[in-house]
């Protein structure tokens, strides 16, 4: 079987279900920037390194290039306004949203509350490939809620039905 064209590939990524992040910093001379992302998984427990992936094209890609911090922040399921604000280009992707922001002492990159979880990561390796680029962070900070995650799946946002043990019984 080979690859008939770029639409299938799309096609068969669809079929993926994944969770929706938004990865935030802040650079240098205090601009926060942010990009949404599904392409974000678990790389290694110890040490605890996780990665997300950019595109080249995004506004976002020089500050995420020289970042030394970032923050993934894995959306709530009533988050998904959000997730769509921050995939668009040309925007103020921070000032419509309630975000936490780091101080002098406490010089945490943008966080966002009502995250299903959040992970303040301290970046460690950048690979090109292709037209994305491969961010690796180590984890340094977790915050955790209790909500519903945000999924991805056949290009739409969907809802999970969540099922405990003793109910498939």
């Amino acid at each position: 079987m080979t690859l008939k064209d770029k639409q299938t590939f799309r096609d068969a990524l669809s079929a993926f279900p994944s969770g929706v992040t938004i990865v935030s910093t802040t650079d240098e001379k205090g601009r926060h920037w942010g990009f949404t992302a599904s392409s974000f998984s678990s790389v290694s427990m110890d040490p605890p390194l996780v990665l997300v992936c950019i595109a080249n094209t995004a506004d976002s890609h020089p500050a995420f290039l020289s970042a030394r911090r970032y923050s993934i922040n894995i959306l709530a399921q009533e988050q998904k306004d959000i997730a769509m604000h921050f995939a668009r280009k040309g925007v103020d992707k921070f000032g419509p949203h309630e975000f936490r922001y780091g101080t002098g002492d406490d010089p945490l990159p943008p966080m966002l509350p009502g995250s299903r979880a959040s992970l303040v990561c301290i970046a460690r390796d950048v690979y090109e490939a292709g037209d994305h680029t491969v961010l690796i962070g180590e984890i340094e900070a977790v915050e955790l809620s209790e909500s519903a995650p945000l999924v991805y799946f056949n290009r739409g946002f969907r809802s999970l039905e969540l099922e405990t043990a003793d109910s498939l019984s």
